[in-house]
């Protein structure tokens, strides 16, 4: 009685539902996948990353320019020097160190060469920053990605859970045709056993289509940030690929490959950088300050600056630069590598999705003709066994015949939708 009920409220809510007016399943895409993208925590972090990488490299550009430094000290002796002299026509004469020693000074410098270093810096600050932005462009691609998978799987189950449906009310109907056959005595009650069986099947697959829906429904939304229970809205059947939908256009450059080139110019300028650390590196400075009095037994303040040139000339490393070198050499070509390989598999992607999507569409249509001949051959099986010319097995077979070309019809639909969604993946289509 209990599954009985669960039927009855299902048909109810099948019944209820053409009334409601349904969003298209274009703008509740756009509308989970930007919910999707608004909650997921991955992508928030990718934000940050951009940003701190963007202040990374407003500081490598401030190398450039001047620093300033100022420093104080402050100092006491508890037993300060002390010297003592006989001068001619003077007499004894004793001079005292101070206990107290105090003072400040500044420091201006600006690097004029540094072999490249600077600049390697910055190049490699903005490289960072450009890979951030790949980056996030990717895991957007991904979530969008995973929203259309999730999304499509779910409207196939509740199509499947509306398949159950049906076909549980057939084999209801031809249970009540059976019984009234067995009751008049026209067949025997084997037939209404068999009817009965089968009876219990579509109950049995009515359950579990209803779970699977329910099981697709939370899925869908832990992706978009939404109460497990929340009951989202979902369009009611799967809509056809339209013809022309595997023709969309290549990306100018998909964020992979970007990714890809960044890694490369990256890599150049840690090349650059190290080289730099391992030529002469010349920088201007000024320095000033004021001290007091202290062991020269000054009793006044004493000024004084300094300007200077230093010049650093490395010599000698043992071979460090060398192998340095060679390892940045080797990271470029691994860097060139991956270049290659990224660009071949987004190729062979493509096309994949691209063959995958025309065939698909083609078992579309296929599974809608052999949908047609199953109805035709369902109806015509129940009226051959009411004028008792077939056997009821062969009405069963009709019913499971027509359940399964349903089923194909929405494997075939949701797999055409799944790869036209590995297509926009693939082509960078999901940016909006």
């Amino acid at each position: 009685m209990r599954a009985l009920s669960i039927c009855s409220c299902f048909c109810l809510l099948m019944m209820v539902q053409p009334t409601v007016a349904q969003p298209s399943a274009d703008s509740l895409l756009v509308r989970y996948r930007q919910m999707a993208l608004d909650y997921d925590d991955d992508l928030k972090a990718a934000t940050k990353r951009i940003e701190a990488c963007s202040e990374l490299e407003r500081a490598a550009r401030s190398e450039r320019i001047p620093t300033l430094s100022a420093g104080g000290d402050f100092r006491y002796t508890g037993n300060p020097l002390e010297y003592s002299t006989d001068l001619p026509d003077i007499g004894s004469i004793t001079l005292q160190g101070q206990n107290w020693r105090y003072g400040a000074s500044a420091t201006l410098s600006q690097p004029l060469y540094t072999g490249g270093r600077i600049t390697g810096t910055i190049q490699m600050a903005e490289s960072e920053t450009r890979m951030s932005e790949a980056q996030r462009e990717i895991l957007h691609t991904e979530i969008c990605y995973r929203v259309d998978i999730q999304y499509w799987t779910t409207v196939a189950r509740y199509e499947r859970m509306y398949v159950a449906d049906e076909y549980l009310r057939a084999v209801s109907d031809l249970e009540r045709l059976v019984r009234e056959r067995v009751e008049a005595g026209v067949c025997d009650r084997q037939e209404l056993l068999t009817v009965e069986v089968k009876h219990n099947e579509a109950r049995y697959r009515l359950l579990q289509a209803q779970s699977d829906f329910e099981i697709g429904r939370m899925a869908l939304n832990a992706l978009i940030g939404q109460p497990l229970d929340t009951q989202i809205p979902i369009t009611n059947n799967l809509p056809d690929i339209a013809p022309g939908a595997s023709e969309l256009p290549q990306p100018t450059l998909h964020p992979n490959i970007r990714l890809a080139q960044e890694r490369i110019k990256w890599e150049k300028s840690n090349l650059l950088f190290r080289d730099a650390t391992y030529k002469p590196q010349l920088q201007l400075g000024a320095n000033a300050g004021y001290f007091a009095p202290g062991y020269d037994f000054r009793p006044d303040l004493s000024p004084n600056y300094t300007l200077y040139a230093q010049l650093s000339v490395p010599i000698f490393h043992g071979g460090k630069r060398h192998r340095e070198r060679r390892a940045a050499e080797y990271r470029i070509g691994m860097a060139n590598d991956v270049l290659h390989q990224t660009e071949t598999d987004l190729n062979l992607e493509t096309r994949t999705a691209r063959t995958a999507l025309s065939e698909a569409a083609e078992r579309v249509t296929l599974a809608l003709s052999s949908l047609d001949k199953a109805n035709e051959n369902e109806r015509r099986a129940t009226e051959k066994y009411t004028e008792g010319t077939i056997s009821i097995s062969e009405v069963i077979d009709a019913q499971i015949y027509r359940q399964t070309a349903q089923e194909n019809l929405i494997s075939a639909k949701v797999a055409a939708l799944i790869h036209f969604s590995e297509l926009m993946k693939a082509t960078d289509a999901y940016r909006f």
